[in-house]
């Protein structure tokens, strides 16, 4: 629930707030309050964001605003003064200062909450040898409610996005350094494509070719130094926003709605490249023994919750950058990179000796394990054949030979 604090003395502007932003946002809770005294007498805490007209009914300038300021709340200014000076003095500690010009404001606003909204949890990696730089975008990005790493140059990014999966967006410098700009972007579109991981790229040159160069190899935008930090978090906003429906699609057509695993369409899209990437790499083939019979016996409801569980089970013990594919059915797909078929065996072993019964359940699996094979769909072959071996000879076994 994102519990949005309104600080406005104009009725129809408070009205119109909440109907934009409560039309768009499902879970959201306002505080309304109108005078700089109310504001005293409220726990700050409790709120995610404050939105709040620059001048009230009880103060004399701008009192409220220092106030909230000093409660540590990110703040949006709402104003119909089109001072300068006034702008100048916020901009940099408020989240946005945003004129009432008309409904285009209201729109505006919306969008902004919707995405602060979102980034509750979203890391950003900053790359940048400047700790003046870096602590400078990292305040701006705080204000957007992001969370932030840090990195000095391209080598300690990529040491960091190994140790995370969980990065949504990198900006990263290029005059660096231990590693460059460029070949950091460059090191991190072999594995991530653009609409994976998006990148923007920051730039003090002033020569346009290098400059282009930058786009050419894989950043997803460009910012120019010194860098402007309603420019800055409208970019990020603009790159999370692609990101997030992009992955909001690929969840649709690339995950098995039942189990969570992945679906076949994974193969195509993302293994199949990755396949040609490792030297090493290995593929096991696993099938639930008997699971006709559990379905005739106990319903499909009791068999869908062995699914669920034997997916779980297996993402349990494999690594975070192992693929669990639902290849069909009771069957499933794990493809392993830089592992050889013996260890795969002792990753399969261990998934096998740790099977859980489900609702007093008890079942086996049967797998085949491959590390042959030129292409994806011969290293599959490979291991489906040694499946049905497994099968053939009794059940409940592994087979990589």
């Amino acid at each position: 629930m994102l519990k949005i604090l309104l600080i406005e003395d104009n009725k129809t502007y408070q009205k119109a707030i909440e109907k934009f932003i409560s039309k768009d946002i499902i879970f959201v809770k306002f505080e309304i309050i109108e005078t700089y005294k109310e504001l005293k007498n409220i726990d700050i805490s409790e709120f995610d964001i404050a939105i709040c007209e620059y001048i009230l009914p009880d103060t004399k300038k701008d009192e409220h605003i220092e106030y909230l300021l000093n409660q540590n709340i990110n703040i949006i200014v709402l104003t119909k003064y089109h001072d300068k000076s006034i702008r100048e003095k916020y901009i940099d500690l408020v989240l946005d200062y945003i004129y009432k010009d008309d409904v285009n404001t209201f729109r505006y606003l919306t969008q902004l909450v919707k995405r602060y909204n979102k980034n509750k949890k979203k890391n950003v990696l900053i790359v940048d040898d400047s700790k003046i730089i870096r602590d400078k975008i990292s305040q701006y990005l705080r204000l957007f409610n992001l969370e932030v790493l840090e990195a000095e140059n391209g080598k300690e990014a990529k040491a960091l996005l190994e140790l995370s999966d969980n990065v949504s967006l990198i900006i990263t410098d290029i005059i660096m350094p231990v590693m460059n700009g460029f070949d950091l972007i460059k090191s991190i579109r072999k594995e991530k494509s653009f609409e994976e991981l998006p990148i923007l790229g920051i730039s003090g040159l002033n020569d346009n070719i290098e400059t282009i160069k930058i786009l050419k190899y894989g950043a997803n935008d460009l910012i120019k130094k010194p860098v402007l930090k309603e420019e800055l978090l409208i970019r990020v906003g603009n790159l999370l926003n692609l990101y997030d429906f992009i992955n909001q699609y690929k969840q649709k057509s690339e995950i098995d709605s039942l189990t969570k695993a992945h679906n076949r369409n994974i193969l195509e899209s993302k293994i199949d490249s990755l396949f040609h990437i490792y030297d090493k790499k290995t593929i096991a083939m696993l099938d639930i023994d008997y699971f006709k019979k559990i379905n005739d016996t106990y319903g499909h409801q009791i068999g869908d919750e062995v699914l669920k569980y034997f997916a779980k089970h297996i993402k349990e013990n494999i690594r975070k950058n192992d693929f669990l594919v639902r290849y069909g059915g009771e069957e499933f797909l794990i493809f392993m990179p830089n592992t050889t078929k013996e260890e795969a065996y002792v990753v399969l072993h261990k998934i096998k000796n740790t099977l859980k019964s489900v609702d007093g359940i008890k079942f086996t699996f049967s797998s085949g394990i491959a590390d042959e094979g030129d292409t994806l769909a011969e290293m599959i072959k490979i291991a489906d054949e040694r499946l049905y071996t497994a099968k053939k000879e009794g059940r409940n076994k592994i087979v990589f030979k």
